[in-house]
């Protein structure tokens, strides 16, 4: 009977093990301890030549540009715009939280290159990968990331195959004495595309990428507040999340909505991923604090602005097109010549 008690065991350990391997999802139970090892493959604080003085932090940003830098606002007149804002009296960042390589045939036709080649032009100063980011396979995804000149940052993506974060989890930027850390965080729904499903799994059907996606949305709260965490015990006087989740149309657990209402210590959000124009937003947080969130529509239809004033108070606004007018030039030339060469 012992015997016979001993081998189901064995067999149930057996059973166990295996599932645990073969489940992409067992690495909810040992996640690797990442973030000050993987912040350290870089300098993850940024010690930009902003100048001196006692300005205001204007921090612009684009998101679900879909490649189409020719509509609405155009690109142009975008850069045009944040190049020419006010510097006697503001610090300028300018980010972009996803989708701009992916969701259109401008893009589609040269594999997200050429709007990797737009964003070195613009000169955006941080990037996170979009799930449209992945439309042309991992490998694609890799080699246009690596492409762009900007700061990649993404503290929820891990490549199961090296064992790794390819990404920063968050970057810390010196404004004066004020340290900003911008945190980057990618929609698990980038795997439930359908178009996009079968690149995130190899021929033994091994899931290939992990966004911490899980049944209860836990996973990827914990996830983000590590991030959060460690750029506050790094020295980060405020932290912004630069969010690819988004609010409406999008599976509930993976929502920036929830994501706030589950972590504490965000000062604001830079949003995208929905392509809605949030203006104006507060969200609650898991303290009760509210905490302001920006997103710009799509296909450069705005700019999205966070204002963080000298006197420590922040404000969202939309820029529209009554504000933003002006062109580069330069730049509308090169991206008429790259959107040309791409065409079918």
């Amino acid at each position: 009977m012992n015997k016979l008690l001993k081998s189901i065991f064995i067999i149930i350990c057996a059973l166990l093990m295996f599932s645990c391997s073969s489940n992409p999802n067992s690495t909810l139970n040992h996640s690797p301890k990442y973030v000050k090892e993987n912040a350290k493959k870089s300098e993850s604080i940024i010690d930009k030549d902003y100048g001196f003085g006692n300005k205001d932090i204007v921090i612009f940003s684009t998101n679900d540009t879909l490649g189409a830098y020719n509509d609405n606002l155009k690109i142009s007149s975008i850069k045009h715009f944040v190049d020419n804002f006010d510097k006697e009296n503001n610090f300028i960042t300018l980010v972009d939280t996803g989708n701009f390589s992916g969701g259109s045939e401008y893009s589609a036709n040269s594999k997200g290159k050429s709007s990797v080649e737009i964003i070195n032009l613009v000169g955006y100063d941080i990037v996170v990968p979009g799930s449209f980011e992945f439309n042309y396979g991992i490998d694609t995804f890799y080699e246009n990331m690596r492409g762009l000149n900007s700061n990649i940052v993404c503290c929820n993506i891990y490549d199961l195959r090296m064992k790794t974060y390819p990404f920063m989890p968050y970057v810390i930027y010196k404004y004066n004495d004020l340290k900003i850390a911008y945190v980057g965080v990618t929609s698990p729904e980038a795997i439930l595309l359908k178009d996009n499903r079968e690149y995130f799994f190899d021929d033994e059907g091994n899931q290939l990428l992990y966004f911490f996606e899980d049944e209860t949305g836990e996973a990827l709260y914990k996830q983000i507040q590590v991030a959060v965490d460690s750029a506050k015990e790094e020295g980060a006087d405020k932290v912004i999340l630069l969010s690819h989740l988004g609010i409406e149309g999008i599976t509930e657990k993976w929502t920036t909505t929830k994501v706030i209402a589950n972590t504490k210590d965000i000062d604001a959000v830079i949003d995208g991923h929905s392509m809605e124009v949030l203006d104006n937003g507060l969200m609650v947080n898991k303290v009760g604090s509210f905490i302001p969130i920006v997103q710009a529509g799509s296909r450069c239809s705005n700019v999205g602005a966070i204002n963080i004033t000298k006197d420590d108070y922040i404000y969202p606004a939309v820029m529209k097109d009554r504000s933003v007018s002006g062109m580069d030039l330069e730049l509308q030339e090169e991206v008429d010549k790259l959107l040309k060469n791409t065409d079918s």
